[in-house]
């Protein structure tokens, strides 16, 4: 916070601090002082900001996540109804391998697919994002009846 002003001189420049900040270096002598000084509301506000910050840039991504476990869920409720293929349907692990799928999905995006893109790029890409996810429910469904 101390603003300093260099004094010309022949010699050496001497450096003296700027008097309208020493008030308030003499408040701020311990930062930990100044972060428990925080009130919870503003905490909850920052976390809150950095979320929907989160949600906006990647909304896509967790609109085609909720495409494919309604996909997925139709899909198995389709082929229990209609061809009665799978004997041993259990819901809880048809849910179980769809979120292990999901977090392959996952995986795959954060590593290959967060690159620094313009907003055109990103809608450019939601067709091979919606493929994707169409590929990974058909494997599941493929996966469900062997």
């Amino acid at each position: 916070m101390t603003i300093l002003k260099k004094k010309k001189k022949k010699g050496s420049p001497q450096i003296t601090p700027d008097e309208r900040y020493r008030e308030l270096d003499s408040h701020a002598q311990n930062e930990s002082e100044i972060q428990e000084d925080v009130p919870i509301s503003r905490k909850i506000a920052n976390f809150l900001k950095l979320a929907y910050n989160e949600i906006r840039e990647n909304i896509s991504i967790y609109l085609l996540i909720i495409v494919y476990l309604c996909v997925c869920v139709m899909n198995k409720l389709l082929a229990k109804r209609t061809l009665k293929k799978i004997g041993n349907y259990s819901f809880v692990t048809s849910e179980t391998h769809n979120c292990i799928c999901m977090v392959v999905f996952f995986a795959l995006y954060f590593m290959f697919g967060r690159r620094v893109m313009s907003a055109k790029e990103r809608h450019r890409n939601f067709g091979v994002q919606f493929l994707l996810i169409s590929l990974l429910d058909a494997c599941s469904v493929i996966i469900a009846f062997i």
